[in-house]
């Protein structure tokens, strides 16, 4: 039987993510006449039981620190036409591309393939780089794998096809620690000098020498085997992904020495260099404009930014041919992807230098329909709008005249708009924005809400509590305090059916006032009586009032179990039991750190009440007071001067708050009638 396919599988002791691996491969199995072989390489019985599911043919391999031996354990036994190989911490997201690859004859027409591995940079994997990796190819007699460790196929016989599947990665990420990086390295320098030793012209040895190096920061090292790994490959007629790698990686190593000159003018000789190829070149451009702005060398930037856009352009109208060349995480897709980073520095270049015309033209080249990659530097592009606040009108209008639906420029669009005065236009494009706001952003539509009297409803609607509460945050740090009250008021009834919404905000700014120092006292108790009523009327839409009536109950949110307290707090000074709302304030600023600054000028103004206890007045005593208050005057206005100051002396003895005898006094000792 004809076998069209070998997939060929390292396997360890990864309990982890084997399976994930297997099941990402049976629609290989069952789609393509093809086999898996396992080479084991492990100890853990449980695994081998695993693997055993999937397939019949497991090899057992004794380790002996040699990735290549290990794979061409795999090779001997494989019986299919082509070769595909992976790692057992990777899996496949689709491969309906490799079974069309085979299943259409496509592959008749090729001789190798090349997939993507994405390497994750976080555990959320929202980061993330994308590398070409040639990993199929036809099974010749002669194939077989080189170099102990980053091994790889020889020969990779052209031409190949560039395939978009992927493979998930997160192995870099569990190899983090410093100890194991150590380990490693120390383990691949000693593979790596052996074999540099037998070759001592290996390109491709040198390059790992200078990849190993680069991994722990040892940033001379590297240079300096990247430099004769350069030297090596430059005798040879061919120019293979290695080159490429090392080309655009020296003056990036130089660059993290510090040497930002040095790094510039190695990047510019590789530029004039006829061995560059055009993915090398791409990315030594997009690396110049860097190094020119970092050294306030503006007009350079500018030339290397558009020499970047021109050579870009002529690799999108290549691609296929573009695809073959790099290597690793240099290639056509990593010169794509820095258009984004490449074009913000390009226009702080520009504005450096007062060029509105290019600041536009910078502007129009943006990967504005990539939203993924240009939500990463929106707020570089706030951060160059601010910086060139005196600029604004020419940059708004520079996007105003964009052609793109992109959220983020649509938002820009309105406050090119609003800039104008043209205030329908501002709704029209605020309205567009809301549908699909870019993160982060909201806050901005908020405030542009507020000064143009528009309706909140397209934004809430399309607004999660989650990034409501982000929202808010922001705006109770951009809102000045002497203005929350009035923005609050004047957003309240463009928030109508959102209740719980502008009640979020009433309380963050409330927060926020609350945890100033010096308030007057009674203004302090209004404001903290207000923050609780808001906090308890929201909890009442949301939690059943059996809840509510025990602020221990754990399954309550904890500003709302601060708000029962505080509620119990204020009741308990109405009542003069000043020592009892000290042992809730306690409890309180245990629930809800958040309000500390508040908590604690709550306790100062009852320690104080504490201390100096208020005197109860009686109602016959107040009458007395104002019969009291009465002659007081009767005597100023005689003129009795030394009788009144007798008088009000022991009165503002009995009545040391009451504001009117104080007043009274200050008069008696100006002679003021």
């Amino acid at each position: 039987m004809n076998i069209q396919l070998t997939i060929s599988l390292l396997v360890s002791d990864r309990m982890d993510t084997l399976e994930r691996c297997l099941n990402s491969l049976k629609p290989l199995l069952r789609e393509l006449d093809s086999e898996l072989i396992l080479i084991f390489t492990g100890k853990d019985d449980r695994v081998l039981e695993i693997a055993r599911q999937y397939t019949p043919h497991v090899v057992s391999f004794e380790w002996c620190d040699d990735f290549a031996k290990a794979r061409n354990a795999g090779i001997e036994e494989a019986r299919g036409e082509w070769f595909l190989y992976l790692d057992d911490d990777e899996w496949f997201e689709d491969t309906a591309e490799i079974i069309r690859f085979f299943k259409s004859g496509e592959y008749k027409r090729y001789q190798s393939a090349l997939y993507v591995v994405r390497n994750y940079t976080d555990w959320e994997g929202k980061g993330y780089i994308d590398s070409d990796v040639g990993r199929m190819c036809r099974l010749l007699p002669e194939t077989k794998f080189i170099f102990p460790i980053h091994e790889n196929l020889d020969p990779f016989p052209q031409p190949h096809k560039k395939l978009q599947c992927f493979v998930h990665h997160f192995g870099y990420l569990r190899k983090a620690g410093q100890e194991k990086k150590a380990s490693k390295f120390d383990r691949n320098m000693k593979l790596l000098l052996e074999r540099l030793e037998e070759e001592p012209d290996s390109a491709q040895c040198l390059m790992q020498l200078a990849m190993e190096h680069e991994v722990i920061g040892q940033y001379e090292k590297a240079i300096e085997y990247c430099e004769r790994g350069l030297a090596a490959a430059a005798k040879r007629k061919d120019i293979y992904g290695t080159e490429v790698w090392m080309q655009c990686m020296l003056p990036r190593l130089i660059a993290r020495t510090g040497d930002r000159k040095r790094a510039r003018e190695t990047a510019e000789r590789y530029l004039k260099s006829s061995r560059t190829l055009e993915v090398a070149y791409t990315h030594q451009c997009a690396s110049l404009v860097e190094y020119c702005y970092e050294l306030d060398e503006y007009q350079k930037g500018l030339k290397y930014v558009q020499e970047y856009h021109r050579k870009l352009t002529f690799l999108d109208r290549h691609a296929e041919a573009a695809a073959l060349q790099g290597c690793g995480d240099i290639n056509y897709d990593s010169a794509r992807g820095l258009a984004a980073v490449t074009y913000v520095q390009g226009l702080a270049c520009a504005a450096e230098l007062g060029n509105a015309s290019l600041t536009a033209q910078i502007l129009s080249w943006m990967p504005w329909e990539n939203s993924v990659q240009m939500a990463r530097h929106y707020t570089h592009l706030e951060t160059w709008k601010a910086k060139y606040k005196n600029r604004e009108k020419g940059i708004l209008g520079a996007y105003a005249r964009l052609k793109t639906d992109n959220a983020y420029v649509t938002l820009q669009k309105a406050f090119a708009e609003e800039h104008a005065g043209h205030t329908a236009a501002v709704e029209g494009f605020w309205k567009a924005c809301a549908k699909d706001c870019p993160p982060g952003f909201e806050w901005q539509l908020v405030q542009m809400a507020v000064r143009n009297r528009i309706s909140m409803k397209p934004l809430l609607e399309h607004t999660t509590r989650e990034n409501w509460c982000g929202c808010v945050d922001v705006l109770a740090t951009a809102t000045p305090i002497c203005d929350m009250e009035q923005f609050y008021q004047d957003l309240l009834p463009l928030m109508e059916g959102y209740s719980i919404y502008a009640g979020m905000l009433e309380q963050a700014f409330l927060e926020k006032q609350l945890s100033r120092g010096l308030l007057e006292t009674s203004y302090f108790m209004q404001l903290m009586r207000r923050y609780s009523e808001s906090v308890l009327r929201d909890a009442r839409l949301l939690y059943c009032e059996e809840a509510l009536r025990d602020a221990d109950f754990y399954g309550l949110p904890s500003k709302v179990r601060f708000a029962l307290k505080t509620d119990q707090i204020i009741r308990l000074i109405g009542q003069g039991d000043f020592a009892g709302s000290i042992r809730l304030v306690k409890e309180g600023l245990s629930i809800y750190p958040q309000m500390s600054a508040a908590v604690g000028n709550l306790t100062n103004y009852l320690a104080d009440q504490i201390r100096t206890p208020p005197q109860v007045v009686s109602e016959e005593f107040v009458q007395l007071g104002a019969q009291v208050k009465q002659a007081l005057k009767t005597l100023m206005e005689q003129g009795q001067w030394s009788e009144a100051y007798g008088v009000v002396g022991r009165f503002v003895a009995i009545l040391p708050d009451d504001l009117e005898v104080l007043r009274l006094k200050q008069r008696i000792l100006r002679q003021e009638r």
